[in-house]
């Protein structure tokens, strides 16, 4: 066998090669893409369940009470807690709740109950959300982990750097994300970073109890609310 034909031959050994890994690299990069699209949605949902968290500590109107809401769902710190006296505008989003009664103790405990009701619909939409995007951040890096594990990258940037930069982009070997001149300055940013939930500056997921499970201690809470500030609460019942 002439030299010139092993020679071609391994040429075109080593083009497939990079046109593996490169096919590979995009689906790795297509689901990095889903994941911070994901992580969008994510964030979507947390910003609502602050509001319905904001709604309950206005209700509360006194920081025992919200301290006391926050012991009885079992938490050990009040969420959104460096956001409560800094942003006024949740309203803007937050359906006004209309609730019915005979008294004005009833109609204000009937809006607590409401209230926690549609919190926790809010955080079961994002719990469901954050622990998506936690198994989808593990699903990504061990496909790196994977791709990086079966692919030299030193010797792929090795055969690039070996041919000339018309050849390269005859061969659309880089595609959009890497232009010839690039060649040269390539290597650090070919390799992926891991991903991780703690970049994307969510909080962790509160796990709230039914309301079946603490309805007469919110009751038991709305009733302390009222007895102490009954002018307060003609206001969120009018």
């Amino acid at each position: 066998m002439s030299d010139d034909l092993i020679s071609a031959m391994t040429q075109e050994v080593k083009e497939e090669v990079i046109n593996n890994y490169l096919y590979e690299r995009r689906l790795i990069e297509e689901q990095i893409t889903y994941v911070k699209e994901l992580a969008d949605h994510a964030a979507q949902l947390q910003e609502m369940l602050f509001k319905r968290f904001a709604r309950m500590y206005d209700l509360l109107l006194k920081p025992e009470f919200i301290n006391e809401f926050v012991f009885l769902l079992g938490l050990k710190e009040i969420p959104f807690n460096d956001r409560i006296a800094d942003d006024l505008e949740y309203h803007k989003d937050v359906l006004f709740i209309k609730v019915r009664g005979l008294t004005d103790r009833s109609k204000f405990k009937k809006l607590l109950l409401e209230a926690y009701i549609r919190l926790c619909n809010w955080n079961n939409k994002y719990l469901e959300a954050y622990r998506n995007l936690i198994e989808e951040c593990k699903a990504v890096n061990h496909n790196l982990k994977k791709f990086e594990d079966n692919h030299d990258l030193l010797t792929i940037l090795n055969f690039l750097k070996g041919m000339d930069h018309e050849a390269i982009t005859k061969k659309h070997f880089m595609g959009d994300n890497f232009a010839p001149e690039e060649i040269a300055s390539i290597e650090q940013t070919m390799r992926f970073k891991p991903v991780s939930i703690k970049q994307f500056n969510l909080i962790p997921a509160p796990s709230l109890p039914e309301l079946t499970d603490v309805r007469n201690q919110i009751a038991s809470l709305a009733n302390s609310v009222y007895d102490q500030c009954s002018n307060n609460i003609k206001t969120l019942i009018r």
